[in-house]
């Protein structure tokens, strides 16, 4: 072999073992350097399809197809960029325009709880158009909370059966006739109708409007969407007590109806839960409502659509072998199929986690301080209730719920639930701690400072509003608001139904019990309670409460269905540690 061809072998060998090394390799090892070359003047390119990489001198940059491609693909990565943030803002429009008339048809269901605030001060005033006595102010008051946990049972099947949207839709008639009712009342008889109905839809609303929140909201927004549901409730309670301060009681019901009417005929423009629309085998209209819900994106919709799918398949095919294993096994009747439901890993276990957590919520006042504000306001000051603007009690009330809400929605998009719960059960402790102490040196008082004065009615009132604020912070919202996340969509509508049901009868003894509890026990003894429960529900969300924060529902059903995950630190954390951008 000549000299010559022994140099242009050992040129080409020396130019083959120079490494590859792309744009990206480049740029990061220098971030300030975004073009093609070095500064020393060379640049190496990774050229596909044939990856041959070249050698270019910036002098000899003059080759126009090796141009060419760079700037082909430079621009069409920037096009495909673009398309991908304009998809992500048309997803979010879309996402915000949906969860708007959800919140609008829960801010109509939270006006009805506060109308008896506004209704029974005006019917039982001298020149009263109703005059209305103790009984019948009872009846008026307290029928509609007898009447929501039928509504919430209702509301169940009619979501798996007919779907969320209709379900909204169909909550929202009882809710126009009751306010009709109302408006027209000719005697207090067609009033308690009008009351019944009103409560009976809003046992409905809180199950189909979380469920469909849930479903139709990308992972990284669901938090934000689910929780507005409890500023919204507070939104229609104050609301109410705005127009009850300046208009009669018959005007305020007229009112209300405008809300549900407006909602009632934009739900027809509204789409349909995908996961419903799948598990009801109408994949192609619940393709063309993903590409409404996720801005047109049609590579984020076809694998979010496959995932939905073989998600719902398989759960089919579990349920299916479960039949044939108990027709083929034994000979005793058929397990009923509620039961067989209810013994499913993956739906106890949220179900018995949340609905111990709204038990622990109930116990801490939450409830409590929404219908007795201003008793627990006079009982720990030691004054009468008819030295306060009783309303203007309740504006402030609603209005810390209101704001605080908004406040935790926005935290929702940072932070997981179970940090937001744990503070909120810290905040809740500290706060009624606080109350329970200053009450306790008060009652060692003696003279004039054991006399009942505005200052210390004014600490009472600060330190109650104060325990609101961090009450509702995480263990007032966060609840209710898990219901549309942690249960099974084949079964999310019956078993919220249930789970919403059970939810309501609670509150409902809760309130009725409190006043003779409240004689026995005495302010100090009701907040050492509050204070108890706090810290026992701050604990609970530390071992049990799972973090659903940016997961996908598919990724936390199969968190309760497979292995042994009851404690949160015991959880299978593999399964968790799976990519959160996982679709739904």
């Amino acid at each position: 072999m000549s000299p010559a061809s022994m140099a242009q072998l050992e040129s080409l060998r020396e130019e083959q073992s120079q490494p590859i090394v792309t744009r990206h390799e480049e740029n990061e090892k220098d971030g300030n350097q975004t073009d093609d070359c070095d500064n020393n003047g060379d640049c190496s390119i990774t050229v596909f399809p044939h990856i041959i990489p070249y050698q270019i001198n910036n002098a000899n940059c003059s080759n126009s197809s090796v141009i060419q491609t760079l700037s082909g693909s430079h621009k069409e990565d920037i096009h495909k960029s673009q398309l991908h943030k304009k998809s992500a803002r048309k997803a979010f429009i879309s996402q915000c325009m949906v969860n708007a008339v959800v919140m609008t048809i829960v801010t109509a269901s939270g006006m009805p709880i506060g109308y008896s605030a506004i209704l029974l001060p005006q019917l039982q005033s001298p020149n009263s158009t109703l005059p209305t006595d103790d009984s019948w102010a009872s009846w008026i008051a307290s029928v509609h909370s007898t009447a929501a946990p039928m509504g919430s049972i209702l509301a169940g099947p009619m979501m798996d059966r007919l779907g969320r949207r209709t379900t909204l839709q169909l909550s929202l008639i009882p809710i126009i006739a009751g306010w009709t009712f109302m408006s027209l009342a000719p005697n207090h008889i067609v009033l308690v109708i009008g009351r019944l109905l009103a409560g009976f839809a809003v046992g409905m609303i809180p199950g189909p409007s979380q469920v469909l929140i849930s479903e139709i909201s990308e992972p990284k927004l669901r938090g934000l969407f689910s929780s507005m549901t409890s500023a919204s409730y507070a939104l229609g309670i104050l609301l109410v007590y705005a127009a009850g301060r300046s208009l009669h009681w018959r005007v305020v019901a007229g009112v209300g109806t405008v809300l549900p009417i407006l909602a009632i005929f934009t739900l027809f423009f509204l789409p349909e839960s995908p996961v419903w629309l799948v598990n009801k085998d109408r994949p192609k209209e619940a393709k063309k409502c993903l590409l409404l819900l996720r801005g047109g994106n049609e590579l984020k919709v076809q694998n979010e659509l496959h995932t939905l799918v073989g998600h719902s398949k398989m759960v089919k095919d579990k349920e299916m072998a479960a039949k044939l294993g108990i027709e083929d096994t034994t000979l005793c009747a058929p397990v009923p199929h509620w039961w067989e439901i209810m013994t499913q890993p993956q739906v106890f276990k949220p179900f018995f986690i949340i609905l111990t957590f709204c038990l622990l919520q109930i116990l801490s006042g939450s409830y409590v301080t929404i219908f007795y504000g201003v008793t627990l306001i006079s009982s720990a000051s030691h004054t009468s209730s008819h030295e306060y603007d009783c309303l203007t009690i309740a504006v402030m009330t609603a209005l810390v719920r209101f704001i605080v809400s908004i406040i935790t929605s926005m935290c929702l998009l940072k932070l997981g639930r179970r940090k937001i719960g744990i503070c909120s059960g810290l905040g809740t402790t500290l706060a009624c701690l606080s109350l329970v102490i200053f009450l306790y040196s008060k009652s060692f008082a003696t003279g004039a400072d054991a006399l009942p004065n505005d200052r210390d009615t004014k600490i009472i009132a600060g330190l109650i509003m104060i325990y609101v604020a961090t009450n509702t912070f995480g263990i007032f919202s966060l609840p209710v608001m898990m219901i549309g996340e942690v249960l099974p969509s084949s079964v999310r509508g019956s078993v919220s139904g249930i789970l919403l049901m059970v939810i309501n009868l609670m509150i409902f003894s809760t309130t009725k019990l409190y006043p003779s509890i409240a004689g026995i026990l005495g302010p100090i003894g009701v907040f050492t309670v509050f204070t108890t429960v706090a810290i026992i529900t701050t604990i609970y969300i530390y071992l049990f409460l799972p973090e659903t924060r940016d997961r996908p529902l598919t990724q936390i059903e199969e968190y309760f269905a497979v292995g042994k995950n009851y404690i949160w630190g015991n959880r299978d954390r593999d399964l968790m540690k799976r990519r959160r951008h996982s679709i739904m």
